[in-house]
């Protein structure tokens, strides 16, 4: 196998072989930035536990402290149950100091070419050209739940770990969706578009053929700024469709036609969307469509921008409603996405 698979269940198995350590960032009660260590060894997870009634802990700044470390350990649990599938396509541009709208020229190519030299002729200067401006919103992402004096009297510590799990599951989800959606959402004119292939007797034949079309049509096609044609090495499908792209993608024979493995994929993406109910409403990310798949040229026309990633602290109590805290995430964000010049959308048979 020649390309690497992004699926929650792929991902998340290969958590499971990895050590890691992390810090993560939260505010502590007197305002000040810190940071927790965040442990996964061998694949499992080092969570905290409480001391002491989270009614007692509360009542003190150390305790509240621990608080809010546990939390963000806990949503850091969650986030672990869905994993970031849209990380091979972006490259990522971190600033504290980006401003509300961030002026950019995202579309940076440099160009040398290398020419035969002639005496006394001059030395062919490369040169860079820079793509259109453009005006991105850092948008501000948030998310809390409150723990109620009946927690806080019964001892229900195990509601906040759900709830900070929930979160952490949230908070990926989101990060999925507003990276994707940009993708499976966008309206592509023709030249971005493959039509089902007909050639072949079976149906891996097809498909087979259907994603060979998708990237010929791909690379046919020119950018008209810069000259370069589209070469996709990412392929975002349902996973519903994944044994069969596996399968269309692999060295073959059939009857006394031996295919050759299509070596240009090296990475499978595999999104079916995310689903929550909140209360009375139901917020749904769409997946791929799929009978869909996306023939993606990764990173040069996609870029993650970052003012800061997800920070926890606490809120106060509220005597009128019985809530004795609150915790509050926020995330500042925002995402460059051209997919008519990176994707060919195709079709499958």
């Amino acid at each position: 196998m020649q390309y690497k698979v992004y699926s929650l269940e792929t991902l998340r198995e290969e958590r499971r072989k990895q050590t890691i350590e992390k810090k993560i960032p939260y505010i502590r009660p007197d305002g000040k930035e810190d940071f927790v260590t965040k442990k996964i060894v061998n694949g499992e997870m080092e969570v905290l536990d409480f001391d002491r009634p989270v009614g007692e802990m509360i009542t003190t700044a150390s305790g509240l402290t621990a608080v809010v470390q546990k939390t963000v350990i806990d949503l850091e649990l969650g986030r672990e149950q869905v994993p970031l599938l849209y990380k091979p396509i972006y490259r990522v541009r971190e600033d504290k100091n980006f401003t509300r709208h961030v002026d950019i020229r995202p579309f940076i190519n440099a160009r040398v070419v290398f020419l035969e030299h002639m005496e006394l002729e001059e030395v062919k200067m490369g040169d860079m050209y820079v793509g259109p401006a453009s005006t991105v919103p850092i948008v501000t992402y948030t998310a809390g739940f409150e723990w109620t004096e009946d927690v806080v009297m019964y001892g229900e510590n195990w509601a906040m770990s759900e709830l900070s799990r929930a979160m952490g599951e949230a908070y990926n989800a989101l990060l999925n969706h507003i990276h994707l959606y940009p993708i499976i959402s966008y309206n592509y004119p023709a030249k971005n578009k493959t039509a089902a292939s007909t050639e072949g007797a079976t149906y891996i034949e097809k498909l087979r053929s259907t994603i060979r079309q998708g990237l010929i049509d791909a690379a046919s096609d020119k950018n008209k700024e810069t000259g370069a044609v589209r070469r996709p090495t990412i392929l975002l499908a349902h996973p519903s469709r994944q044994w069969d792209i596996e399968d269309a993608l692999q060295r073959m024979q059939v009857g006394g036609t031996i295919y050759n493995p299509i070596t240009q994929i090296s990475s499978l993406i595999f999104y079916d969307g995310y689903s929550v109910q909140v209360g009375d409403k139901v917020y749904e990310y769409p997946g791929v469509d799929p009978n869909k798949a996306y023939l993606i040229d990764p990173q040069k026309y996609f870029v993650e921008l970052i003012k800061h990633d997800l920070i926890i602290d606490a809120a106060g109590a509220d005597l009128k409603r019985l809530i004795e805290g609150a915790i509050v995430g926020r995330a500042r964000r925002g995402v460059v996405a051209a997919p008519e010049n990176a994707v060919q959308e195709i079709t499958l048979p």
